[in-house]
């Protein structure tokens, strides 16, 4: 089982060293997370996002722009609070909550966003750093793939030379962690919902690495639904679930894998697999901190004493 609970403590325990050294420079990170919607699953990502700065150190908060622009403003509220977010010196870290409503410009908000301020590495100029030359430790990437490839590397999961098939190619996750695992020579194939069944039957029975970040659930889509089941690898693959989604009605999470019997039908036949809590979610979250860090850093020339 590839359980993230040990490494997410170090991570935490090494960026609480990181903030009290800026602190000594009279600096402290500061993050904002913005919610658009009031999307149940995007909420209970932002509320242990902040929660995590707060125990490191790090000032956050959260901006829920649903409680003061009707819909129909919404899109001018974001490209506001972007633009007030840059140019506040107390906050050095900015991430807008995905994924947004169809009728907001996703494209003109991050395009508006100062790239070093970008914790979650969606703006033009953060990727291109990831298709062109970029560095794990110091750049500022996607936040899910990176933690995925952090993952795999504490555990040895070497990926050169496998086949790995991705279900999505959402920008946050599944197009980022395509190049980060091409570049590590492996040879990717990301199915979507408008893949073939057959093909992605096949896919997925072929692959020597699996990674389900649909997002999807039976229980809330009647259609373009996904949930991986034993049957649908073969042995000895490695497994890594990343879709999750919260019922609005009842609070309760769906994922990517099954639970219960299922689940461990699934974990019998792979070689590695994530638990479906403690696994990728801790690695995404220890990876923005990383990210406010290294925002934090790259805003340094502009800050003087914060606080």
């Amino acid at each position: 089982m590839m359980s993230a609970k040990e490494i997410f403590r170090e991570t935490k325990r090494r960026v609480r060293e990181e903030v009290e050294k800026l602190e000594e420079e009279g600096i402290t990170p500061g993050f904002e997370a913005i919610l658009v919607t009031d999307d149940p699953t995007s909420a209970m990502y932002a509320r242990l996002k902040k929660k995590d700065c707060e125990e490191v150190g790090i000032y956050a908060e959260i901006c829920r722009l649903y409680e003061v622009y009707p819909p129909e403003r919404l899109n001018e509220g974001l490209f506001k609070e972007i633009e007030r977010a840059n140019q506040r010196d107390d906050i050095t870290g900015v991430l807008i909550q995905m994924p947004l409503p169809h009728y907001i410009d996703k494209y003109g908000a991050l395009e508006r966003l100062l790239p070093e301020k970008d914790v979650d590495g969606l703006t033009p100029y953060n990727k291109g750093v990831l298709m062109s030359s970029y560095d794990l430790k110091s750049s500022l990437l996607p936040c899910t793939p990176v933690g995925i490839i952090e993952l795999l590397d504490h555990y040895g999961v070497e990926v050169e030379g496998m086949d790995a098939t991705i279900i999505g190619r959402s920008e946050l996750v599944g197009k980022p962690l395509r190049k980060l695992l091409e570049d590590r020579n492996a040879t990717v194939t990301c199915c979507h919902t408008r893949t073939k069944e057959s093909t992605k039957r096949r896919l997925l029975k072929e692959a020597d690495l699996v990674v389900c970040a649909a997002g999807r659930p039976p229980e809330l889509y009647s259609q373009g639904w996904f949930r991986l089941e034993a049957d649908m690898i073969k042995e000895g693959a490695v497994v890594v679930g990343v879709g999750v989604r919260k019922d609005p009605k009842t609070g309760k999470l769906y994922f990517d894998l099954p639970r219960g019997r299922k689940f461990r039908e699934l974990r019998e036949k792979a070689s590695y697999i994530t638990p479906n809590l403690g696994g990728v979610g801790l690695m995404t979250r220890g990876r923005l901190l990383k990210n406010i860090i290294i925002a934090t850093h790259l805003c340094k020339k502009h800050l003087i004493h914060i606080y």
